[in-house]
């Protein structure tokens, strides 16, 4: 028997996708800024910044997935396992590919 994915999973997951894009170029961007201008205090800020942002939007996205069971305890709980998990996944995947790509440009 298959089971279809419902369209409130489908949105959260296209929307997550499209949140990781994201914030995996920001990273590939700065990671290609600091490696030609060096490391300075504004870069800095705006990594320092970006993880903060990253669980913001990642919460905005997977909100239907509060609104598809019933408000309380447990759906706060899923939200934030939810969240957890995939903005850490996100997050390593990202540094994984700025530390390559920097170590491309510099060569160290």
């Amino acid at each position: 028997m298959h089971i279809q994915p419902t369209p409130t999973l489908v949105r959260v997951w296209r929307q997550t996708l499209t949140v990781a894009a994201t914030f995996w170029a920001v990273c590939l961007v700065l990671v290609a800024f600091e490696a030609t201008l060096g490391a300075n205090f504004v870069l800095g800020g705006v990594f320092f910044l970006s993880i903060p942002m990253l669980v913001a939007f990642i919460t905005w996205a997977t909100k239907d997935l509060m609104l598809m069971q019933r408000r309380g305890v447990s759906a706060v709980l899923v939200l934030g396992v939810c969240v957890f998990f995939m903005s850490t996944v996100i997050i390593l995947i990202g540094l994984l590919a700025a530390a390559n790509l920097k170590t491309l440009m510099i060569g160290a």
